[in-house]
């Protein structure tokens, strides 16, 4: 097994100002929730850096693709394609699996006039025959299309006004289950942004 000393000022930086990675509690900690500790706070690191790189990564897809040569290149550049930190597993969520969500959730009367600014957009770009198992999670000023659970909250394309911004709000799913979950800042009036992870209502705590 590796040694603790490997671990302490890493989980130091990924968790500063938690007592238990403090020289006198350390060595006392199990080691599983030590590994444990390590693999949450890489992920967090490595979401961190992926939101970071996202808007130059977006910025380059699009002159990317003003650039693109439909006879060589059909299908238009993404954001991930220049993304370095993107979670590969994410790459996996089926091509245009957002608006077939969207389009679900429009059949079940669940999407608010306020989020339709960009319905056109994500129908357009629905992928015939696929349904996803849940359209989205639902409040009174947010929405989270094609909601995927990750190892501590869910992530999926994000509708949000303004008031929404660093607000925790219970959610509603399309089988009624509710769903308490943090959301970040949203700096403009609406947003409409893919891949963004809402973190449960406990997330601030690394062993919740």
């Amino acid at each position: 097994m590796i040694p603790f000393e490997e671990f302490f000022w890493l989980l130091k930086s990924y968790f500063p100002g938690d007592r238990d990675f403090c020289l006198d509690r350390y060595y006392d900690l199990p080691y599983f929730y030590v590994l444990d500790a390590v693999r949450k706070g890489s992920e967090q690191r490595r979401r961190s850096l992926y939101e970071q790189e996202a808007p130059i990564a977006l910025q380059t897809s699009v002159l990317a693709n003003i650039n693109r040569d439909p006879k060589r290149q059909k299908e238009p550049y993404k954001l991930t394609d220049y993304a370095l930190y993107v979670d590969k597993r994410d790459l996996n969520l089926p091509a245009g699996a957002y608006g077939s969500a969207a389009l679900l959730a429009v059949k079940q009367n669940r999407l608010p006039a306020w989020a339709l600014f960009c319905f056109k957009e994500l129908s357009g770009q629905a992928r015939k025959g696929y349904t996803p198992s849940t359209a989205a999670f639902v409040c009174e000023d947010a929405i989270l299309l094609h909601p995927v659970s990750t190892s501590d909250g869910y992530k999926g394309l994000l509708i949000a006004r303004e008031s929404a911004s660093l607000k925790t709000r219970t959610f509603t799913d399309d089988r009624g289950k509710t769903y308490s979950l943090n959301l970040p800042e949203v700096t403009t009036k609406v947003i409409a942004q893919e891949d963004v992870t809402l973190f449960r209502l406990a997330s601030s705590d690394p062993w919740s």
